[in-house]
């Protein structure tokens, strides 16, 4: 009963998310990439940690994104607690499990070494381009809609498990 609660859910948000696109001039954009990232993290399983009750998510504290993250603090994803905590331009980024970068300005000493390293940490783009190694999600805005792509064989070399539905509503999958 459960998977197929869950996959409704994922209906439903996709639905009104691209029901919401449409109206894109209304429409706020980084609010909907919130919304996106949001359900990303409910699809997606990480290494069992028992000692950890929060989902850390990290992103520039010169975001667009910021505000709306920040918004989501205390939600539940599984028996986890969403917790919003912005990058440190010097260098250590903490116990970050999803990174949220705008692009190039974004990329630190420290996210460097979360990219070079196979930690699980979910990441997070908008300009995958100007990375300095390959992101696990990347968001595109394509014809008037947001979109996206997985990465999957990043998100394996990082020990995290996405949602086979997640999967299916990925424009592609590498």
């Amino acid at each position: 009963m459960k998977p197929i609660r869950n996959w409704l859910a994922v209906c439903v948000c996709v639905a009104f998310a691209m029901a919401t696109w449409h109206a894109y001039a209304q429409t706020d954009l980084f609010a909907l990439e919130t919304a996106y990232i949001f359900n990303f993290t409910q699809f997606t399983r990480w290494p069992a940690d028992a000692a950890r009750s929060e989902l850390t998510v990290c992103a520039s504290a010169h975001s667009p994104l910021r505000n709306g993250l920040a918004a989501l603090n205390g939600r539940a994803i599984g028996s986890l607690a969403w917790r919003f905590q912005p990058l440190s331009d010097k260098g250590q980024q903490g116990d970050c499990n999803v990174l949220v970068l705008s692009g190039p300005d974004d990329v630190t000493s420290g996210v460097r070494e979360m990219f070079a390293s196979d930690r699980p940490v979910l990441i997070v783009s908008e300009d995958a381009t100007m990375m300095p190694g390959p992101v696990v999600i990347r968001l595109i805005e394509q014809d008037d809609h947001l979109r996206f792509d997985i990465d999957n064989t990043e998100a394996s070399r990082r020990h995290l498990s996405l949602s086979s539905k997640l999967l299916s509503l990925a424009r592609r999958v590498m």
